[in-house]
């Protein structure tokens, strides 16, 4: 009895720490306890002899283990594969691309064009492709007639005429006159016979495309923000692919975006209104066309039409060619002849302006002086053309024949080749001013010149500060120039500018003295002690005489600094010599307002019985007169 409550005890404790199957086979052991004792059979309690269950139930359990995992083996690739697709998937999806069906009709830029379905490409992508899918090449045509006579007009640089960097005569005042030109709103530059018009698809497309990505992404954003869980949105997914796959065979899809044409109209019309500018001809009435170095005379040309573009009838024929979806193409102007004028007008020109000024008795200035001459001798300006005497005489140098002479660099009087060609660029700023054309571009100086009265002067050096002029006559004018026994001559050549009976000149008046800079200390081995000079500023006028009458009217402003003094520091073993060397300049100085003054008084009769300057041979120069000779400054050559 003890030994069968032990061994019950014994089987209860395993079913209360184990599963149910094994508490199920502890109970099948007491079964069997209780059916011995109740039997007669087994008096002493053991349990019947029979075979046990036990193998072909672990035969089993092994049976069903080794199906599984077959089982599994046979699944497990597949599971991996849709892994490793759903890996791929994810690794191809671009972030910037669109990530579902979305078309775009585009059939404005090519006739017939089946929808574009975006899905999967890139903002990039699709301008790429609408790139692709039309060919711009639209051409406009100079139909002028007589377009073998007509010249390409020179556009301006839009550049300003500061101080140059290299140091030269760039201190003294300056004047920039800024003259209405047509050609400064032109921002087109076609060639003389055609003009290709720049492809007006193209920001469309971009802007287009823009439209696009960003309402794409704001209805992303929307979805985000809405977020079903995973399961129901695949469930959704999957349902709508089913839905759209349906549709896809029975139907055709539609354009969710359609790219149409913007009004192109107002920037046509702007081309060929600056080509109507540029491409502008005025008539040729006989001017002078170029100058005969040989004959030392201006030739005339013959007489041509002119052309004017009409800008609405060729507007119009290149909007017909994009409303027809026609990106290629050429279209001709539509246009008008301008007459020239029958009367013969070479009768009409004659000298304009003329203006003469003395120079020194430096033979290597002089020298200068003639190259300069010569370089601008027979220039001619078509109507609105600006004249550059850096650009026409060039760099000076020693190779062309130039000298060194005086010049004046970063405010101090040192030898320079070339120097002294200014003479020549105030004078002809003189007889510019007296012909009534008008200088764009002028420096004074830094300090006051001799040979001009100090505010009629203009300074250039190379490659800067140069002299400008244009022509804002209807006709061409010509320039003469020469230098000859110790004087230099510039005449204007072509028909009056300013009214009948109206005369320009120019006089310019001292308003005050400036005081002389602060000495500069100088060793001995830096050159000799100077005295210096003051500076002065001086008021331009403008002269008017019309009918008689005169009028002064205030033209333009100077201002010249003076020469800075040297001085030794004191106690300089110089100082004693250099004493004496003031009172020497001193003396000079005295010498020279002498010389100045019997200069002065020499002039003064020069104007009642003046020099006749014949000028280089040729019929159009003319002799000169007490009234073309511009008096000095002050002080010496």
């Amino acid at each position: 009895m003890l030994a069968s409550q032990r061994r019950l005890s014994r089987g209860v404790s395993r079913a209360q720490g184990s599963s149910r199957s094994r508490s199920a086979s502890y109970s099948y052991n007491d079964r069997g306890v209780r059916s011995g004792r109740g039997s007669g059979n087994g008096g002493s309690g053991r349990r019947p002899n029979k075979k046990s269950p036990f193998p072909f139930v672990l035969i089993g359990v092994l049976a069903i283990a080794v199906l599984g995992t077959g089982v599994y083996a046979l699944s497990r690739p597949s599971s991996h594969a849709e892994e490793t697709e759903s890996a791929v998937e994810t690794q191809a999806i671009n972030p910037d691309a669109i990530q579902k069906d979305l078309y775009l009709d585009y059939s404005a830029f090519k006739k017939d064009a089946e929808l574009l379905n975006m899905k999967g490409m890139t903002k990039e992508e699709v301008e790429d492709f609408l790139h692709k899918s039309y060919q711009w090449n639209i051409v406009i045509k100079n139909a002028n007639p007589n377009i073998q006579y007509f010249s390409m007009p020179e556009f301006p640089e839009h550049k300003e005429n500061s101080s140059s960097d290299d140091g030269v005569d760039d201190q003294g005042t300056e004047e920039i006159v800024k003259i209405a030109n047509s050609l400064s709103d032109v921002t087109i530059r076609p060639e003389k016979t055609e003009y290709n018009v720049p492809d007006l698809l193209e920001d469309s497309i971009h802007d287009f495309v823009e439209q696009i990505f960003t309402a794409y992404k704001e209805s992303e954003t929307v979805e985000s923000s809405t977020e079903e869980s995973s399961t129901e949105k695949e469930k959704k997914k999957k349902k709508k692919k089913e839905e759209t796959t349906s549709e896809t065979e029975t139907q055709a899809p539609t354009a969710d975006y359609v790219l149409q044409l913007p009004n192109f109209n107002d920037k046509i019309t702007d081309y060929v209104n600056q080509l109507a500018i540029v491409w502008k001809m005025a008539p040729q009435n006989g001017d002078i066309t170029k100058y005969n170095r040989s004959t030392g005379e201006f030739e005339f040309g013959g007489t041509k039409d002119g052309y004017a573009v009409n800008v609405s009838d060729t507007a119009k024929k290149v909007m017909d060619l994009l409303d027809a979806k026609e990106f290629s193409g050429e279209v001709e102007t539509v246009g008008s002849a301008i007459p020239a004028s029958t009367d013969s007008i070479k009768d009409k020109y004659k000298i304009i302006a003329s203006v003469t000024t003395k120079t020194t008795s430096n033979q290597l200035r002089n020298t200068n002086v003639k190259l300069a001459a010569e370089a601008v001798n027979g220039t001619v300006l078509e109507p609105g053309e600006e004249f550059s005497f850096n650009t026409v005489v060039g760099q000076r140098t020693a190779e062309k024949g130039y000298k060194p002479a005086a010049a004046y660099n970063q405010g101090e009087v040192v030898e320079e080749v070339g120097g002294g060609v200014c003479q020549i660029s105030s004078t002809l700023y003189n007889a510019v001013f007296r012909a009534g054309l008008t200088t764009t571009y002028r420096r004074a100086h830094t300090f006051a010149p001799t040979y001009v009265t100090p505010g009629t002067d203009a300074t250039v050096s190379w490659p800067g500060p140069d002299y400008k002029f244009v022509n804002n006559s209807k006709h061409a004018v010509g320039i003469l120039a020469w230098y000859k026994d110790q004087t230099a001559t510039v005449q204007i050549y072509g028909l009056p500018v300013l009214p009948e009976g109206v005369k320009w000149e120019l006089v310019s008046e001292k308003v005050k003295d400036l005081p002389v800079p602060q000495p500069q200390i100088i060793t001995p081995e830096q050159g000799k002690e100077s005295s210096g000079s003051a500076g002065s500023e001086w008021q331009a006028f403008k002269v008017i005489t019309k009918d008689g009458k005169t009028e002064k009217v205030k033209d333009h402003y100077a201002s010249y600094k003076g020469h800075t003094p040297k001085k030794y520091a004191e106690g300089s073993t110089e100082s004693s010599s250099a004493a004496e060397s003031q009172t020497g300049s001193t003396q000079a100085s005295s010498a020279q307002e002498t010389k100045s003054s019997e200069t002065k008084q020499s002039e003064s009769k020069t104007a009642e019985n003046p020099v006749i300057s014949n000028g280089p041979s040729g019929s159009n120069t003319v002799t000169t007169t007490a009234e073309d000779y511009i008096s000095p400054g002050p002080g010496s050559d």
